[in-house]
């Protein structure tokens, strides 16, 4: 399982997209305004890389304690991984191009089944 990684990385990207965002977050203009849809989009795919992140490393921490099978360890992992990717993608292509919202029904339903599988193997 590679999920500690990928949420490390994640982080770290997040830290990197903060400090972007920080240089350009005085001008009033950028991104079309505080309130713009684009730049409320981007401030959420930087949060998502954190917050995605950071339950990846919770993921990877769990897998001692996980009764699940193989094949069930190997969904909830690779669930919650993809999500890291998609949720900030998805955000991003929406602030460039406002469109397909339903896009954002594959990095929910990861979260969902990466989320529900592990609750699962916890409970056991």
């Amino acid at each position: 399982m590679h999920n500690e990684l990928v949420g490390w990385v994640s982080v770290l990207a997040s830290l990197a997209m903060g400090i972007y965002m920080g240089m350009k977050f005085q001008r009033e203009d950028w991104l079309g305004g505080y309130g713009s849809f684009p730049r409320r989009m981007v401030r959420l795919a930087h949060v998502a890389l954190a917050a995605i992140g950071m339950l990846n490393i919770q993921f990877a921490h769990s897998l001692p304690r996980l009764e699940l099978s193989g094949a069930m360890l190997t969904t909830a992992s690779f669930t919650l991984m993809a999500a890291a990717v998609l949720m900030p993608a998805c955000c991003l292509l929406l602030a460039w191009r406002r469109a397909h919202f339903e896009i954002f029904a594959a990095p929910v339903l990861c979260l969902a089944a990466g989320v529900g599988l592990t609750i699962g193997g916890l409970i056991r």
